[in-house]
């Protein structure tokens, strides 16, 4: 009976009475193919965009027996790499350069790995003569003591991601393409910084910020310029841009003021709706026993203070009209002397 051959690693199981003065050398050759198949490595160029492994039966020479296989070479176009339609496992070492190409690597006939070879990439495979998997591709739980580097995408499909469960003292950084600290959480700190390395509160953002629904403030105070730059700060009505504005430079409030001029005084309040009537300023003093507005100022005998004691005021040059409980009426002044 001649020798027959393994399936898997083609090697050469001899019959009995069969290779009288062989059998050292087919012996070795078979030791050295179960060698190259726990530890072997062999170099492989692509030679085509439909290429498979050598797999010869008895010798030494085939490079399927080989436990890493490194694919170098240019591609030409979409490629497969094949292996026998039988069991194995390879570490697979992605060397070529594919361009925009794709390759592939599956058992003859069969199903390749679902997402194919990366560029640069090394993996490691088994098929079950029909199907490659990629082990990595779809792993269990994994742990790593040291720092994980990823090239390519990471994509969170399902279940928690947790950062720092341990509650270490350690930071969280996303840096985008032209922010090394776009997020980053201080972790010994408790603080989050938006584009700020050294948050200095629980939000630290450095540059705009808009948001398109409620905000709500809920305890604490809210301040607005606490540096005390010369930072304005505008509320935007329906059909009034400058509804409530301060001008910063010039500490000044302004109310439906004219949009970009500056407040003629500490507060100003302009009424400039035409299709409204409605009065400039309404005082609804729900303490009754109060009075609606409380002047205070410096008294003078003459007329060069804010408050005078003077009565020989001068003419009586107009009236300004006001509304007392719905009611007109008409507050007369005088020019000052």
């Amino acid at each position: 009976m001649a020798s027959t051959y393994s399936s898997t690693l083609n090697l050469e199981l001899q019959a009995s009475g069969e290779n009288s003065g062989t059998w050292g050398t087919i012996t070795n050759n078979n030791l050295t193919k179960l060698e190259s198949a726990v530890k072997g490595y062999v170099s492989v160029a692509i030679a085509s965009t439909s290429d498979s492994l050598t797999a010869t039966d008895g010798t030494t020479a085939d490079e399927q027996s080989n436990a890493i296989i490194k694919l170098t070479g240019t591609l030409t176009g979409n490629t497969t790499m094949q292996c026998e339609a039988v069991e194995n496992w390879y570490i697979v070492d992605n060397a070529t350069t594919m361009g925009t190409y794709t390759l592939n690597f599956k058992p003859a006939g069969g199903t390749g790995t679902t997402n194919g070879l990366k560029a640069g990439s090394k993996y490691i495979l088994y098929t079950d003569g029909s199907t490659m998997f990629d082990v990595l591709d779809d792993a269990g739980d994994i742990t790593a003591n040291g720092t994980l580097d990823v090239a390519g995408d990471v994509s969170f499909d399902g279940g928690n991601f947790k950062f720092n469960e341990s509650s270490a003292d350690v930071d969280f950084r996303i840096e985008s393409n032209g922010a090394a600290n776009m997020f980053y959480v201080d972790g010994g700190n408790d603080k989050i910084g938006i584009n700020q390395a050294s948050p200095a509160s629980t939000l630290d953002i450095v540059g705009s910020l808009k948001a398109t629904g409620n905000i709500d403030f809920d305890g604490g105070t809210f301040t607005f310029n606490q540096s005390g730059a010369d930072k304005d700060f505008r509320i935007e009505g329906d059909a009034d841009a400058y509804l409530f504005f301060t001008d910063a430079g010039n500490d000044r409030v302004g109310v439906g003021i004219t949009s970009g001029a500056a407040p003629n005084g500490k507060l100003e309040v302009d009424q400039s709706s035409t299709s409204a009537a409605i009065p400039v300023l309404t005082l609804d003093q729900a303490d009754t026993d109060q009075e609606f507005i409380n002047f205070q100022g410096t008294t003078a005998s003459d007329q060069t203070k804010s408050l005078t004691t003077d009565t020989s005021v001068g003419d009586l040059t107009g009236h300004i009209r006001i509304a007392v409980n719905e009611t007109d009426y008409w507050i007369p002044y005088y020019a000052t002397n």
